[in-house]
């Protein structure tokens, strides 16, 4: 073997974690995590105790409510991740706001049309 094929390829990172370290997140970006979390739980766990799951209909104003709490759910956990995308610049807090939150709209719009009839 040559002089010119040793060490061709980049160290592995488990051969030098130093060379891939990542920064510890500040502390404000997980209670940011945390609270979006937990306004996507509250839009997807309130509906069912208005709504149980198990009934084929609903009157009209259960469903009505059911679907508001979802929607507001999702509509504070995107806004939650919005203002951090605006603190942090970084993408991945529009994807982590975006994507759930209009599959949880979507989810609560498929849930009162079954549930109206």
């Amino acid at each position: 073997m040559s002089a010119h094929a040793k060490d061709q390829a980049p160290p592995l990172r488990a051969h030098n974690p130093p060379l891939h370290h990542m920064d510890k997140p500040p502390a404000i970006s997980l209670v940011e995590l945390g609270l979006v979390a937990a306004a996507y739980v509250f839009a997807i766990v309130a509906p069912a105790f208005v709504v149980s799951p198990g009934t084929m209909s609903a009157p009209g104003w259960k469903i009505g409510l059911s679907t508001g709490f979802t929607v507001l759910g999702a509509l504070v956990g995107a806004g939650i991740s919005f203002a951090a995308y605006l603190r942090t610049r970084n993408f991945s807090w529009l994807v982590i706001g975006i994507v759930p939150a209009m599959t949880l709209i979507m989810l609560a719009a498929i849930m009162a049309g079954t549930k109206a009839g």
